[in-house]
């Protein structure tokens, strides 16, 4: 009997160490941010996630989005949350938007985006970043400089995010301005 459970308890044992080595190889995605940012839609792997943190922030208002990316076999999942502190006591962050796309998608150009303004990363830089990319341990930093290249970027970046999110839900993505 004890053979038996022996036996049994080894078994088990080869088992999950099989197991557990189809996931470490599932696991190990080649996708580097450095060089595939660009292009994350179609360089990311399948279950590989990509963070962008954004700041909204202009003179006293304060806004803060999280943008996580996850891209699945045939499309990408796109959750935005937000933190606004300027006109509220609430300082938890809102889930926003959950949207799937698909791979091919060509509504959302927010590779363009980053492309446009990749003059805006810099290395090593002391100042805060207006926008973060991350995957891992790995990261891109873009920067503006002054007012009213802010604004510019500001004004880039939600258009951007507007083909994606039209509705733009409490205005994270800017107030249309009506002239009279």
């Amino acid at each position: 009997m004890k053979k038996f459970k022996y036996i049994i308890l080894v078994l088990i044992l080869i088992s999950c160490n099989k197991s557990q080595e189809k996931v470490s190889e599932k696991n190990l995605s080649k996708f580097d941010l450095k060089s595939d940012f660009k292009d994350f839609k179609s360089k990311m792997e399948e279950v590989d996630t990509l963070e962008i943190w954004f700041d909204h922030s202009v003179c006293t208002y304060q806004g803060y989005e999280k943008i996580q990316i996850t891209k699945f076999s045939d499309s990408i999942k796109i959750k935005s949350r937000f933190k606004e502190l300027s006109y509220s006591d609430n300082s938890e962050w809102m889930k926003v938007y959950e949207r799937n796309i698909a791979i091919s998608d060509t509504t959302w150009k927010i590779e363009k985006f980053l492309k446009r303004n990749k003059n805006r990363i810099k290395k090593d830089s002391a100042d805060y970043p207006q926008l973060q990319l991350k995957y891992k341990d790995q990261k891109i930093e873009y920067f503006t400089d002054g007012l009213v290249d802010l604004n510019r970027f500001l004004e880039d970046y939600y258009l951007t995010m507007r083909k994606l999110f039209p509705e733009n839900k409490n205005n994270i993505y800017g107030v249309d301005v009506v002239l009279q």
